[in-house]
């Protein structure tokens, strides 16, 4: 009697420690996670970094990873068959794309020639890369937190309220920093920066990609290679995880044009320091 005792006090022991389990999609929604809940949680993401977002292929333990959350957090948007997945997730959920102060893109924001290559009734998915984004993100971590672990709610509050304040302070760091450019065009390759462009006032001139795999016709290049030289463009952004050597190295060869990577995915940093590697990449490529 005394054994069957011990073992159930240990088995209530160690739920009352099991520690909430946070599971998202893409990595920059575990960074802010992980602003929040530091060591009170364990925080993991699905979709690695290094790939892109829109063709990755769920395993069986990204499946159980999910059926197993305490929360599960994801875009909502760009996001390989998150219908089926969505419904693993057996607790809390946050569905990124539909959180209501969060700025929300759903077009192509230039250009007549490009509307209808993203639907116009969605919302383009790299909503994180708006500093103001990321604090809306947090702030719906922090109240479901609330309803999953009350008892800690002033350590993530506090952690809350040093995030925004951080954000902040890298969004003041990156707004006067470009005001003291002249270009302000921007052309990427893929379209994943609307969010950021508008956040840093920006002009988002034209893309490589029409959309996602689809390649540029002859008619789009062309149009391109005036562009770049009309508005003296010197740059082409580029994520690896959306590029195609083959179009980047045709229109350097035509237009003398510089390819600069940027990291959309946080990888190999956190939230705060992926914001300013891009501010910081961008900056110094257009001040030349």
């Amino acid at each position: 009697m005394k054994s069957i005792i011990i073992f159930l006090l240990l088995i209530l022991f160690n739920l009352s420690f099991a520690q909430i389990k946070i599971v998202t999609t893409i990595k920059p929604l575990a960074d802010i996670a992980k602003e929040i809940v530091k060591d009170k949680a364990s925080v993991s993401y699905i979709i690695p970094p290094n790939v892109s977002v829109h063709i990755y292929e769920y395993k069986i333990s990204d499946i159980k990873k999910v059926f197993e959350s305490d929360l599960f957090i994801f875009l909502g948007s760009g996001e390989p068959n998150i219908e089926n997945l969505k419904k693993t997730a057996r607790k809390e959920k946050i569905e990124v794309t539909k959180l209501k102060y969060l700025h929300k893109i759903t077009s192509f924001e230039f250009g007549e020639e490009h509307h209808g290559s993203h639907q116009h009734n969605m919302v383009h998915p790299a909503v994180w890369l708006d500093p103001y984004n990321g604090k809306v993100i947090a702030e719906a971590i922090y109240n479901k937190l609330l309803k999953l672990d009350e008892k800690n709610k002033k350590f993530y509050e506090r952690n809350l309220i040093e995030f925004e304040k951080k954000v902040d302070d890298i969004y003041t760091y990156g707004k006067n920093l470009f005001s003291k450019i002249k270009n302000r065009y921007f052309i990427s390759y893929h379209y994943a920066w609307p969010y950021f462009t508008k956040a840093f006032n920006l002009i988002y001139l034209d893309v490589v990609e029409l959309g996602h795999g689809r390649e540029p016709t002859p008619k789009h290049l062309i149009k391109l290679i005036k562009e770049i030289k009309e508005y003296k463009i010197k740059n082409l952004f580029a994520a690896k995880q959306f590029y195609n050597p083959k179009y980047g190295n045709l229109l350097k060869k035509e237009t003398k044009i510089n390819i600069v990577f940027l990291d959309p995915f946080d990888e190999n940093k956190n939230y705060i320091q992926m914001l300013k590697f891009n501010i910081d990449k961008v900056y110094k490529a257009k001040a030349k």
